[in-house]
């Protein structure tokens, strides 16, 4: 489906310092330009830690992504609902920093990601292992190649490709992984919101 191209990309991710500490303002806040979410979004409904170290751990389900320098990963599903068949699917990363978001992350290292795709309707289950991937699937042709705080980030936009007549969600999914940096995020669709999320707008 044309969607998938836009829910699995090579991510860039700059991080000029160690960025850990609250500092959020409870009063006026103005989130990064186009950081704010439409009326219609799509949210991660599983996200999963893997370990390239402990390859046959299944760690379940979190609230909290990890990424650790060749390590850990976080695999992300996404349920497109059947309302989607004609939308243009937008895959965003909304990444406020620490005086925008009252949702915390800590972000440190030279900056280098990766996303593995997957197959359509091949998401991570509770009991997934970084040795037992959901089947792979391609990449977006051209994902940003920086991501830093304080910006928000189109992956990718295209058609949902979605059959007209669904009756049930599709799961999207793929995997974040990183070679010399560590990210650990609170994903939130607060304001402003902060992590991966599926953006459905008009053609």
């Amino acid at each position: 489906m044309k969607f998938f191209l836009a829910a699995a990309a090579l991510l860039g991710l700059v991080a000029p310092s160690p960025v850990s500490e609250p500092g959020y303002h409870k009063g006026h806040v103005t989130c990064p330009v186009n950081g704010t979410l439409p009326p219609s979004y799509v949210k991660p409904c599983l996200m999963v830690p893997v370990s390239a170290k402990r390859p046959t751990v299944a760690f379940g389900g979190t609230e909290k992504p990890i990424i650790t320098p060749n390590d850990f990963c976080t695999i992300f599903n996404l349920d497109l609902p059947p309302s989607a068949y004609d939308k243009v699917c937008q895959l965003v990363f909304l990444f406020p920093d620490h005086h925008q978001t009252p949702s915390w992350y800590s972000y440190h290292g030279a900056g280098h990601f990766s996303f593995t795709g997957y197959a359509v309707g091949a998401g991570a289950t509770e009991q997934t292992t970084y040795k037992n991937q959901p089947v792979a699937g391609p990449n977006p042709p051209s994902p940003p190649a920086e991501l830093a705080p304080g910006n928000a980030y189109v992956i990718n936009s295209a058609p949902c490709g979605l059959p007209k007549g669904l009756t049930a969600p599709v799961t999207v999914s793929g995997m974040l992984c990183s070679t010399d940096t560590t990210l650990k995020f609170l994903q939130s669709d607060a304001k402003c919101p902060l992590g991966f999320f599926v953006e459905l707008l008009d053609q």
